[in-house]
């Protein structure tokens, strides 16, 4: 008999095995049990396997696909076509669900009537186990499209879907685009569809030092920028959405800048963000921060 759970939790993970075994025990502490667990392995050249095995041979919810190293985005596709949920539930191998989140989820798609795309909020919890907001919590529950992305991307990848629309784009899986793909994701659905944010926050993302968004940042600036290119070829965008676009993109990659110790990129990025996006506090902030130098500040805050 073929079992077709509601949800079908989709994992990607790639040489994260200590973090990806409380990932999987918080799903299966859920109070709402209808669902599957689809681990897709990328090319993972650690324990994950071996960690693993245990669970498998006792919980056969879970699923386990091995391929080689091609990225999230493809890691994403390949567990959404052998999902069998109504609905998929994407899910990082470093985050952690509260045990009411698919339940939450259940009782918001049924309440607005199977929506193509549905999230709940997320905050941050760090290594002392301190939760901290994210941008997202500041959002007040509702529909968005997307408009809500040219700003960047708030929900991270901690979205559901339902599976059974035609309209539906898959994931980038070029590699130019890893960290940008989830971003991508969402502006281009959006154009068609509506996301509907739950105001509740059902998951603490892991703010550890190995997340995605805290790796070399001259290789972050370079997939920001082509993950723009990308973005004005495939979406049709308005002066107004454009300029919100652009001015997004450049103040991202003066941060990641500063971050870098590269005044001279600060400063021009800055520059650009300026021209699209007008004189902002945050803008000319960044600007002075580069001037007066990040090492100076550090020996200012000792004092």
């Amino acid at each position: 008999m073929t079992w077709n759970p509601f949800f079908s939790v989709v994992i990607p993970t790639y040489n994260r095995s200590g973090l990806l075994i409380h990932t999987i025990d918080a799903i299966l502490k859920q109070s709402f049990n209808d669902y599957e667990i689809i681990i897709v392995d990328d090319g993972s050249t650690d324990n994950t396997v071996e960690v693993i095995q245990p669970i498998l041979k006792n919980e056969k919810r879970i699923l386990l696909l091995n391929q080689e190293n091609k990225e999230r985005g493809a890691a994403r596709n390949h567990g959404l076509l052998k999902a069998k949920g109504t609905y998929v539930v994407f899910f990082d191998s470093d985050d952690l669900m509260h045990d009411n989140h698919l339940n939450v989820l259940h009782q918001n798609i049924l309440e607005q009537n199977f929506p193509f795309f549905i999230a709940t909020k997320f905050d941050f919890i760090n290594e002392k186990e301190k939760h901290f907001p994210s941008d997202i919590c500041k959002l007040s529950q509702g529909y968005y499209n997307y408009n809500l992305f040219l700003n960047g991307n708030p929900l991270a990848c901690n979205i559901c879907v339902k599976k059974a629309n035609p309209d539906l784009f898959l994931f980038e899986e070029d590699r130019r685009f890893s960290i940008k793909e989830d971003w991508m994701f969402m502006l281009q659905n959006f154009q068609q569809n509506k996301l509907f944010i739950i105001d509740q926050i059902t998951i603490s993302m892991l703010d550890h030092s190995d997340r995605s968004m805290r790796s070399d940042n001259k290789e972050i600036i370079k997939r920001t920028l082509s993950a723009c290119e990308w973005i004005l070829l495939k979406i049709n965008l308005n002066t107004k959405e454009l300029n919100k676009l652009k001015a997004h993109v450049y103040y991202f990659c003066g941060i990641h800048s500063y971050l870098d110790n590269n005044i001279e990129a600060v400063f021009n990025f800055v520059i650009k963000a300026i021209k699209f996006g007008g004189f902002k506090m945050k803008y000319i902030s960044l600007l002075l921060k580069s001037i007066v130098g990040r090492k100076i500040l550090s020996k200012l805050n000792e004092k």
